[in-house]
């Protein structure tokens, strides 16, 4: 059986950090995942999934019936199998939790699909990193104002009062964004890297 995938310090990281809990005491290491709230759009795609899979599946069940008892018997036994098979291969992509790592002096960032694939996002290294702000106040005004060539949002939901921004910039010049949900563990790494350009403040974890 494939090792579930709970943070972005995994298939992604270039160490052995995730396989050694002493590494977590280092300041330079740290990572945090959050699953996506389940509301709005991402609500109704989930409901629709299983909607309409249980009405085509029922649809099927019933025409076997009418045909013969023995098919439609046959049928329940396939469907169980088949709903198994969606939810493992399909469904996973509506169970999504969003992950960020700082390893290395590089910046990781994941969305990870049922704790059985994920996708790279974003990997940087952290001299590419120009500030770390709280996304509130005046701070939120001005990351509002500004016209980012990439955005990625790593946060939960939008109404979290948590959130951070992290702001980059590449090597060819393009400028980004990264919404994440930040942690205190997660700030003294960004500090550790870049301490002049971090606003840091207490967090609830």
């Amino acid at each position: 059986m494939a090792k579930k995938i709970v943070s972005a310090l995994g298939k992604f990281s270039n160490s052995t950090s995730s396989g050694n809990d002493d590494t977590y005491k280092q300041s330079n290491i740290a990572d945090y995942t959050v699953a996506k709230k389940v509301e709005g759009k991402y609500k109704t795609q989930r409901i629709l999934f299983w909607a309409v899979s249980i009405v085509a599946i029922l649809a099927l069940i019933l025409v076997g019936c009418a045909i013969n008892s023995y098919l439609g018997l046959a049928l329940i036994v396939f469907s169980v199998m088949v709903i198994m098979a969606l939810n493992y291969f399909l469904f996973r992509y509506l169970k999504i939790e969003y992950s960020y790592a700082i390893e290395n002096s590089e910046l990781i960032c994941t969305e990870i699909y049922g704790n059985t694939a994920d996708k790279l996002l974003l990997r940087i290294k952290t001299s590419s990193i120009e500030r770390v702000i709280p996304y509130e106040g005046e701070y939120k005004a001005e990351v509002d104002r500004t016209g980012f060539e990439e955005k990625i949002d790593l946060r939960s939901t939008p109404n979290t009062d948590q959130a951070y921004c992290v702001l980059y910039r590449k090597d060819d010049g393009k400028q980004g964004v990264v919404f994440l949900e930040a942690c205190n563990k997660t700030l003294k790494a960004f500090k550790y890297y870049n301490s002049q350009n971090t606003v840091v403040k207490e967090m609830r974890r």
